[in-house]
C-alpha cells in the first residue's frame, strides 16, 4: 500500500523525477510549451506533467502535481487583464476566494488523484497493461475538463458549465489532436521508464545515493548558490520591470496602477519559468555528477563480490578516520577475516563453485553490516570491515556470532564452512596500517586457538592469554 500512496522515500531517481515534473509543470503553465495553437488546432500539454506522475510515481505524487497546476492557473488568472470569464479562476478577481481556491487548485487535487489511482489499476491488470494505460492517457484531458466543469457547474452555475461539457469536443481536432499526443508521450516515457538501459541507471543511481553512509556532505554551499540563484533572478527580474516603465515613460506612455501591476505579474510568470529552467538544468548535472561517482565506484569495486576492492577499501577507510564525523561518533571497528582452508575448497570442488563461496560471503558481510561500514575484498578469501558507527563490544560479538552462523549456512557440498575474525577497537588510533597489522594479528590468534572463531583486541596492544573470545 504505501507504493500506493506515496514515492519511495529511499530511491535516488524517484524523488528527483517528482521535482523534474513540478519544474516541467511550472516551465509549461508559464510558456508555450503547455499551450500550442495552429488554426483551426488548440494543443494543451500543461496536464501531461500529472499525467506522467501518475503513471511512473503514483496517486499521491500525481495529486501533488494537480496542485502545483492548480496554484499556477490560479496565478496567472489574478491578472486584470484576463478573460471576464477566465477570473473565476482567481480568489481575488471573482470576489468568491473559496470557491476559486476550490475550482482552480481543488478540481486538479481531484484529478490527479483519479488519474493517478486508475493508472494503478491499469499497471495491474493481468492482460493489456500497456493498452490500459494508453486509454487513460488518451482519456486524460477529458477526465480532467470533467473535474473542472463539474465543479465550476457547482460553484459558479452562472457560467452555464456542467460536468458534460467535457465531453462536448472529445472529438474536435484540438481534442483528437491533444489526447493523442498525450497518450504517445506518456507511452513512449513509460517504456523508456522500465527499459533495461533506465533500469540499469536507476540501479547506479540508488548505489550511489547508498554511499551516502560513507561520504559525509555539507548542503550548505547548495543552500548558499539556491538563495544567491533566487536573489540575483529577482534582481534582474525588478530591474527589466522598471526599464521597461522608463523606456515607455521615454516613448511617451504613463502607465496606470492597474498597466504596472500587470507588467509585475507577467515578470513574475517569467521569473517562475526561468527558476524552473534552471532548476532543471541542476537536476541533469546532479545525475551527471551522481553517475560519474558510480563509475569512479565501480572502479574501485570487486566484480565477483560487489564489494570494494583494495584500492578502493584503504583509501576510504584512510579518509574516513580523519573526518570529523568519525570522532565525533565515537570509537570503531576495525575486522579482517578469511576463510578458513579456502585452497582445499577450490581444490576439491573447483574455483566456480569457490567463486560463488566468496560471493555468498560478501553478500553475508553486507547484510550484517552494510548499514554501519566499509566492506573490502583485499584479495583472494581475505575481507575486511571498518565499523565506524559507535558499537558496544556486545554488540560486536552479536553481529560477529549473527555473520559466522551465515557462513556455516553457505553450501559447500557437505563440507563445513567457516571463517577466523580478527578484530581491533579503533580507539584513538587514525593510522590505517596500524589497525590493519593490528586486526592481522589478532586473525592469526583466532585461527591459532581453533578456527572458526573471532578474537577482539585493541590496537598497539600486544594480545595477552584471556582475552575474550569465542
Amino acid at each position: 500500500m504505501k507504493s500506493f500512496f506515496d514515492l519511495q522515500k529511499n530511491s535516488a531517481v524517484q524523488w528527483p523525477l517528482f521535482l523534474i515534473l513540478i519544474a516541467i509543470e511550472l516551465l509549461m503553465s508559464f510558456s508555450f510549451l503547455g499551450y500550442f495553437h495552429v488554426e483551426p488546432i488548440s494543443i494543451t500539454f500543461a496536464y501531461i506533467p500529472v499525467l506522467l506522475a501518475g503513471c511512473l510515481l503514483g496517486p499521491g505524487a500525481s495529486a501533488a502535481l494537480g496542485c502545483v497546476f492548480g496554484l499556477a492557473s490560479m496565478w496567472k488568472a489574478s491578472a486584470p487583464y484576463v478573460a471576464a470569464g477566465d477570473r473565476i479562476f482567481s480568489p481575488i478577481l471573482s470576489g468568491e476566494p473559496i470557491s476559486s481556491l476550490l475550482l482552480s487548485v481543488g478540481s486538479r487535487l481531484l484529478f490527479g488523484l483519479v488519474i493517478g489511482i486508475l493508472y494503478f489499476l491499469a499497471k495491474r491488470a493481468k492482460r493489456g497493461t500497456l493498452f490500459w494505460i494508453g486509454a487513460v492517457s488518451f482519456f486524460g484531458r477529458t477526465i480532467h475538463a470533467f473535474f473542472v466543469y463539474g465543479i465550476m457547474g457547482l460553484l459558479f452555475p452562472q457560467m452555464g458549465f456542467h460536468a458534460f461539457s467535457a465531453f462536448s469536443d472529445i472529438l474536435s481536432p484540438s481534442g483528437l489532436a491533444t489526447s493523442f499526443a498525450a497518450m504517445l508521450i506518456v507511452l513512449v516515457i513509460y517504456k523508456l521508464w522500465n527499459s533495461a538501459f533506465f533500469l540499469r541507471f536507476q540501479k547506479r543511481m540508488q548505489a550511489v545515493q547508498n554511499l551516502h553512509l560513507t561520504a559525509h556532505r555539507s548542503f550548505l554551499p547548495g543552500f548558499i548558490i539556491a538563495i544567491l540563484t533566487l536573489s540575483c533572478s529577482c534582481a534582474i527580474a525588478l530591474y527589466f520591470l522598471q526599464r521597461m516603465v522608463y523606456v515607455l515613460k521615454v516613448d511617451g506612455y504613463s502607465l496606470s496602477q492597474t498597466a504596472n501591476y500587470n507588467l509585475f505579474h507577467l515578470q513574475i510568470q517569467f521569473l517562475l519559468g526561468i527558476l524552473s529552467l534552471v532548476f532543471l538544468v541542476s537536476l541533469f548535472l546532479l545525475f551527471v555528477q551522481r553517475y560519474t561517482s558510480y563509475m569512479r565506484h565501480e572502479a574501485k569495486s570487486d566484480a565477483l563480490t560487489d564489494v570494494l576492492n583494495r584500492h578502493g577499501f584503504f583509501p576510504l577507510c584512510e579518509h574516513m578516520l580523519k573526518t570529523s564525523a568519525f570522532q565525533r561518533e565515537g570509537s570503531g571497528y576495525f575486522l579482517i577475516l578469511d576463510i578458513d582452508y579456502f585452497k582445499q575448497v577450490n581444490d576439491s570442488l573447483g574455483h566456480p563453485k569457490g567463486d560463488e563461496i566468496l560471493y555468498k560471503v560478501a553478500q553475508g558481510l553486507r547484510n550484517i553490516f552494510s548499514d554501519s561500514g566499509i566492506i573490502g575484498r583485499l584479495g583472494g578469501d581475505e575481507f575486511a570491515v571498518l565499523l565506524y558507527p559507535p558499537v558496544s563490544r556486545e554488540r560486536l560479538e552479536e553481529k560477529l556470532s549473527q555473520f559466522l552462523e551465515t557462513v556455516h549456512q553457505i553450501p559447500c557440498d557437505g563440507q563445513n564452512l567457516s571463517c577466523s575474525i580478527g578484530a581491533v577497537q579503533v580507539g584513538t588510533i587514525r593510522d590505517i596500517d596500524e589497525l590493519y597489522r593490528s586486526a592481522d594479528h589478532y586473525l592469526y590468534l583466532a585461527k591459532n586457538r581453533g578456527r572458526d572463531q573471532f578474537f577482539i583486541g585493541e590496537a598497539g596492544a600486544v594480545p595477552a592469554e584471556g582475552i575474550a573470545c569465542l
